[in-house]
Protein backbone atom coordinates (compact mmCIF):
# COMPACT_ATOMS: atom_id res chain seq x y z
CA UNK A 1 0.00 0.00 0.00
CA UNK A 2 2.87 2.34 0.43
CA UNK A 3 4.08 1.96 -2.66
CA UNK A 4 0.91 2.58 -4.31
CA UNK A 5 0.71 5.87 -2.20
CA UNK A 6 4.19 6.46 -3.23
CA UNK A 7 3.34 5.66 -6.74
CA UNK A 8 0.39 7.71 -6.87
CA UNK A 9 2.01 10.99 -4.78
CA UNK A 10 4.81 10.79 -7.54
CA UNK A 11 2.43 10.33 -10.58
CA UNK A 12 0.55 13.38 -9.04
CA UNK A 13 3.27 15.40 -8.46
CA UNK A 14 4.33 14.96 -12.26
CA UNK A 15 0.79 16.00 -13.31
CA UNK A 16 1.11 19.25 -11.56
CA UNK A 17 4.58 19.83 -12.50
CA UNK A 18 3.89 19.65 -16.37
CA UNK A 19 0.62 22.32 -15.79
CA UNK A 20 3.52 24.74 -13.94
CA UNK A 21 5.59 24.28 -17.29
CA UNK A 22 2.37 24.48 -19.26
CA UNK A 23 1.55 27.26 -17.62
CA UNK A 24 5.32 29.42 -17.75
CA UNK A 25 5.66 28.32 -20.97
CA UNK A 26 2.52 30.42 -22.55
CA UNK A 27 3.29 33.01 -19.83
CA UNK A 28 6.65 33.15 -21.82
CA UNK A 29 5.31 33.17 -25.24
CA UNK A 30 2.36 35.73 -24.39
CA UNK A 31 5.17 37.91 -22.64
CA UNK A 32 7.76 37.64 -26.04
CA UNK A 33 4.88 38.91 -27.79
CA UNK A 34 4.19 41.73 -25.54
CA UNK A 35 7.85 42.58 -25.39
CA UNK A 36 7.61 42.92 -29.59
CA UNK A 37 4.37 44.57 -29.61
CA UNK A 38 5.85 47.21 -27.12
CA UNK A 39 9.03 47.62 -28.66
CA UNK A 40 6.92 47.95 -31.83
CA UNK A 41 5.20 50.63 -30.54
CA UNK A 42 8.11 52.63 -28.95
CA UNK A 43 9.99 52.69 -32.41
CA UNK A 44 7.06 53.96 -33.99
CA UNK A 45 6.36 56.65 -31.93
CA UNK A 46 10.52 57.84 -32.10
CA UNK A 47 9.90 58.05 -35.40
CA UNK A 48 6.52 59.83 -35.56
CA UNK A 49 8.68 62.89 -33.05
CA UNK A 50 11.29 62.38 -35.77
CA UNK A 51 9.41 62.51 -38.32
CA UNK A 52 7.13 65.49 -36.78
CA UNK A 53 9.54 67.46 -35.92
CA UNK A 54 11.39 67.52 -39.33
CA UNK A 55 8.10 68.28 -40.68
CA UNK A 56 8.01 71.07 -38.44
CA UNK A 57 11.11 72.10 -39.72
CA UNK A 58 10.49 72.00 -43.39
CA UNK A 59 7.04 73.97 -42.96
CA UNK A 60 8.41 76.67 -41.12
CA UNK A 61 11.05 77.24 -43.88
CA UNK A 62 8.71 77.01 -46.76
CA UNK A 63 9.25 80.36 -48.30
CA UNK A 64 5.87 80.98 -50.12
CA UNK A 65 2.24 79.15 -49.82
CA UNK A 66 3.00 76.89 -52.72
CA UNK A 67 6.00 75.35 -51.20
CA UNK A 68 3.56 75.03 -48.34
CA UNK A 69 1.33 73.16 -49.48
CA UNK A 70 3.52 70.87 -51.59
CA UNK A 71 5.77 70.26 -48.30
CA UNK A 72 2.30 69.55 -46.53
CA UNK A 73 1.41 67.50 -49.04
CA UNK A 74 4.09 65.56 -48.92
CA UNK A 75 4.41 64.40 -45.41
CA UNK A 76 1.15 63.33 -45.30
CA UNK A 77 1.81 61.09 -48.00
CA UNK A 78 4.57 60.03 -45.56
CA UNK A 79 2.50 59.50 -42.63
CA UNK A 80 0.69 57.46 -44.55
CA UNK A 81 3.18 55.27 -45.23
CA UNK A 82 4.37 55.08 -41.98
CA UNK A 83 1.05 53.77 -41.19
CA UNK A 84 0.83 50.98 -43.24
CA UNK A 85 3.94 50.57 -42.23
CA UNK A 86 3.02 50.04 -38.77
CA UNK A 87 -0.34 47.81 -39.50
CA UNK A 88 2.17 45.72 -41.70
CA UNK A 89 4.29 45.17 -38.69
CA UNK A 90 1.81 45.05 -35.71
CA UNK A 91 0.11 42.16 -38.10
CA UNK A 92 3.31 40.09 -38.00
CA UNK A 93 3.91 40.54 -34.36
CA UNK A 94 0.54 39.41 -33.80
CA UNK A 95 0.85 36.54 -35.77
CA UNK A 96 3.87 35.34 -34.78
CA UNK A 97 2.81 35.48 -31.34
CA UNK A 98 -0.31 33.87 -32.12
CA UNK A 99 1.83 31.17 -33.81
CA UNK A 100 4.00 30.45 -31.01
CA UNK A 101 1.09 30.13 -28.26
CA UNK A 102 -0.52 27.74 -30.51
CA UNK A 103 2.82 25.51 -30.77
CA UNK A 104 3.23 25.61 -27.25
CA UNK A 105 -0.09 25.06 -26.35
CA UNK A 106 -0.26 21.71 -28.85
CA UNK A 107 3.30 20.80 -26.95
CA UNK A 108 2.53 21.24 -23.74
CA UNK A 109 -0.72 19.89 -23.71
CA UNK A 110 0.83 16.66 -25.04
CA UNK A 111 3.17 16.39 -22.24
CA UNK A 112 -0.09 17.38 -20.08
CA UNK A 113 -1.88 14.59 -21.68
CA UNK A 114 1.17 12.17 -20.92
CA UNK A 115 1.54 12.96 -17.16
CA UNK A 116 -2.03 12.61 -17.05
CA UNK A 117 -2.36 9.05 -18.50
CA UNK A 118 0.60 8.22 -16.42
CA UNK A 119 -1.86 8.76 -13.28
CA UNK A 120 -4.41 6.86 -14.62
CA UNK A 121 -2.10 4.15 -15.12
CA UNK A 122 -1.78 3.97 -11.86
CA UNK A 123 -5.12 4.82 -10.93
CA UNK A 124 -6.01 1.52 -13.00
CA UNK A 125 -3.43 -0.61 -11.02
CA UNK A 126 -5.29 -0.14 -7.56
CA UNK A 127 -6.65 -2.65 -5.25
CA UNK A 128 -10.23 -2.52 -4.87
CA UNK A 129 -10.08 -2.78 -1.40
CA UNK A 130 -8.31 0.45 -1.68
CA UNK A 131 -10.86 2.19 -4.08
CA UNK A 132 -13.51 1.29 -1.97
CA UNK A 133 -12.05 3.23 0.64
CA UNK A 134 -10.96 5.78 -1.24
CA UNK A 135 -14.18 6.04 -2.36
CA UNK A 136 -15.68 6.58 0.40
CA UNK A 137 -13.50 8.94 1.52
CA UNK A 138 -14.31 10.78 -1.35
CA UNK A 139 -18.01 10.79 -1.00
CA UNK A 140 -18.23 11.65 2.41
CA UNK A 141 -17.36 15.59 1.68
CA UNK A 142 -20.42 15.56 -0.73
CA UNK A 143 -23.05 13.33 0.73
CA UNK A 144 -24.73 16.21 2.45
CA UNK A 145 -24.77 18.07 -0.53
CA UNK A 146 -26.31 15.51 -3.32
CA UNK A 147 -29.08 14.92 0.16
CA UNK A 148 -30.26 18.51 -0.15
CA UNK A 149 -30.44 18.20 -4.04
CA UNK A 150 -32.16 15.42 -4.19
CA UNK A 151 -34.46 16.32 -1.64
CA UNK A 152 -35.24 19.59 -3.40
CA UNK A 153 -35.35 18.08 -6.75
CA UNK A 154 -38.00 15.34 -5.87
CA UNK A 155 -41.60 16.08 -6.67
CA UNK A 156 -43.37 17.45 -4.24
CA UNK A 157 -46.95 16.06 -3.20
CA UNK A 158 -49.65 18.46 -2.75
CA UNK A 159 -48.23 21.00 -5.61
Amino acid sequence: MFLFSEQLSQAGKAVYEAQLASTRALFQAACNGGARALALQLDTARATLAAASAAGTQLWSAPNPENLLQVSRTQSQLAIERIGSYSRQAKEVAQETQEQLQSVTKGEFAASRQKIDELCQIVKKTPVPLLISLNNFLKSPFASGEEGYDKNKAPRHGD
